[in-house]
């Protein structure tokens, strides 16, 4: 059946009689753009596998996960239609010359955007991205400067070729709406029941644009499903990337400029140092299985060896005298999905941008887990939450992990246990599991907790008066039967236990302000039968540190980590640590702490010894990684 006789052949549909003849031309209206979008994946995973060796169970995984995408560019795209057909229910509209125009302009759109997606991927390596689109948009020469005259020419004509067909296609749907609608004289009760009918379908379009009823909304990463780049990418709908990229753009190359190129260099040398030689060693051999715990919110204050409320976390405090004790860390950032990209990839935060969920940039930073993998460690992630959240998905899978288990992986059960997700008592059991079964060595876990999250509501009450530290009592004390029933099993010996928070709760306790340095003091501590012995470390540090520090210690490669220290090294001579907060940037050092208003362009601390030197590093530190940021 030719694709016009089929269109035809809706006509004599009993559905159409009951839903009417707008809701069966939206209906039609939104599947074109879903099928040309699979259409277009299907191509361009032909054209752009290269050497990977791509099945057709990849092919059917690459439409099925990427199918999220696509019901947001349909919806779209199909938002104006329906409202106008909602209007044409109870008003006369003309709509012929409208039609014509909107179906070029989204026959144009959709042509351009597949056709230069699959053109530019191999030269950029990224999905269509309006950041990398608008820098050309003033010399569209050099756009095209690496493609032949030749490739050129058939791409013009493929282009003509395949906006004309998709017009020809939207036009002949769009044939009835030019036309009065029977609605128009109907009952008024007919024409009501109608107008639900379509206000039902508006949300039904909502939820394909946001993909998800969750906390999580549509992201760029939310169709990533594999380790793969070219398979992630694939799935990705590049309409999507483009508006989603266009929505959250932001100039990196003209924010926080201070100093001139050369000046801002010279500071930054001056404070990071790449050297990978070691004071001394902290583990027994250099290649122990890792866990990483990323430990929500846990911040110094709710710590009493880090100056904290006594009797809040007596595991973490037994522990601390186990291990290896950092006792001056401190968080780069405020929210999860930054102090995540922070620990993980040693890359500082930014005051108004999450590096996480610029999927193009985040998707080329280095990361622990590649670091290890290049070494022969497997990497796994645990998360009892939406993984789809601020693009943690996909930055995870680019990033060198090999499988995420997230919220999806458990009971509704047991993710009922907590508004985020399932709670720190099911997934601290889930990764004990997880370990009991590893098989081969080495292997690398990193788990993120979630219930030491408001709304502060965990099954356990030891603190009555205090409902946030009564949470992240609750987390200590999974945290410490988890390493007890570790410390029996086989796996203890062998095994690096690295306890690190992302951030700590702003505003706990009630009162403290940003000028506090205590604020941003986090848990940092190393444990597990693979730790040589005790000790503890009272060097100024950030969370961005402990990625060059561990690989340090393993003999591994920090060279790609430009903003991440060694701080066991004999050049780290300048120990400091710095933040960023909304409009705002902090440093401390051995001399003092200073706080910057970037909006106010004003100190916030009192003026002490070393506040101009603070504040000037802690300028010309932002201003390098927004520099390095751009250039991603």
């Amino acid at each position: 059946m030719k694709p016009r006789d089929f269109f035809k052949h809706t006509r004599s549909w009993p559905l159409r009689e009951f839903i009417g003849s707008g809701m069966v031309f939206l209906m039609k209206y939104y599947s074109v753009f879903i099928l040309l979008s699979v259409i277009y994946k299907i191509i361009f995973l032909a054209l752009n596998h290269g050497s990977t060796n791509c099945s057709f169970g990849d092919y059917i995984d690459v439409v099925i996960h990427g199918i999220k995408h696509d019901f947001a560019v349909a919806g779209y795209f199909t938002a104006i239609p329906l409202l106008l057909t909602t209007a044409k229910t109870f008003i006369r509209l003309p709509l012929r010359i409208f039609y014509k125009c909107y179906n070029m302009v989204m026959a144009i759109a959709t042509s351009l955007a597949f056709i230069a997606d699959i053109t530019l991927y191999p030269y950029w390596e990224q999905k269509l991205d309006a950041s990398a689109v608008l820098i050309y948009i003033d010399s569209p020469a050099n756009a095209v400067a690496s493609i032949s005259s030749a490739h050129l020419i058939t791409l013009v004509i493929v282009l003509a070729a395949l906006t004309f067909g998709t017009y020809k296609l939207l036009s002949y749907i769009c044939k009835d709406e030019n036309k009065e609608s029977p609605d128009i004289k109907a009952k008024p009760i007919h024409k009501t029941a109608k107008g639900i009918i379509y206000i039902l379908s508006g949300g039904f379009l909502f939820l394909g644009i946001r993909g998800s009823v969750t906390e999580s909304t549509n992201n760029i990463g939310t169709v990533y499903f594999k380790n793969q780049a070219t398979l992630n990418d694939a799935a990705v709908n590049p309409i999507f990337s483009f508006l989603y990229t266009l929505a959250n753009l932001e100039d990196f190359r003209d924010e926080y400029t201070f100093y001139s190129e050369n000046e801002c260099k010279e500071l930054f040398d001056e404070l990071y140092g790449q050297n990978a030689q070691l004071c001394d060693t902290l583990l027994n051999n250099t290649r122990p299985n890792i866990v990483t715990i990323i430990m929500e919110g846990m911040g110094g204050i709710f710590v009493e060896e880090l100056g904290g409320i006594r009797g809040v976390t007596p595991n973490i405090s037994r522990l601390s005298e186990e291990g290896v004790f950092f006792t001056e860390c401190y968080a780069n950032s405020f929210r999860t999905d930054r102090g995540i990209l922070c620990t993980l990839s040693g890359y500082p935060s930014f005051p108004k941008t999450s590096v996480m969920k610029e999927a193009g940039k985040s998707s080329k930073l280095p990361s622990l887990a590649s670091s290890l993998k290049k070494a022969g460690y497997s990497n796994l992630f645990l998360y009892g939450g939406d993984i789809n959240f601020t693009n943690m998905n996909g930055y995870l899978y680019s990033t060198g992990y090999d499988r995420l288990l997230s919220d999806q992986d458990f009971t509704n059960t047991e993710t009922a246990t907590h508004r985020w997700g399932a709670g720190d008592d099911i997934t601290f059991n889930k990764l004990y599991d997880i370990i009991m079964n590893q098989g081969g060595n080495p292997w690398h876990i990193t788990y993120l907790t979630l219930s030491s999250h408001e709304p502060w509501e965990v099954p356990y009450n030891r603190i009555k008066n205090d409902k946030i530290a009564n949470s992240f009592a609750f987390t200590d004390e999974m945290l410490g039967k988890f390493i007890e029933r570790l410390k029996a099993s086989d796996k203890w010996e062998n095994t690096l236990i690295i306890c690190i928070a992302d951030h700590t709760v702003t505003g706990y306790p009630s009162g403290i302000k940003q000028t506090d340095k205590s604020r941003n003091h986090i848990l940092f501590m190393l444990l597990g039968g693979a730790v040589k012995e005790p000790r503890q470390v009272d060097l100024i540090c950030n969370q961005t540190d402990m990625v060059a520090t561990l690989l340090a210690q393993l003999q591994l490669p920090i060279e790609e980590f430009k903003f991440s220290r060694n701080i066991l090294s004999p050049e780290y001579t300048y120990p400091f640590a710095c933040h960023c907060f909304n409009n705002g940037i902090s440093l401390i050092d051995s001399t003092g702490y200073s706080v910057y208003d970037l909006t106010g362009n004003m100190e916030m601390t009192a003026p002490t010894t070393g506040n101009e030197n603070r504040i000037r590093r802690a300028k010309a530190i932002l201003q390098n990684t927004y520099i390095d940021f751009f250039n991603l």
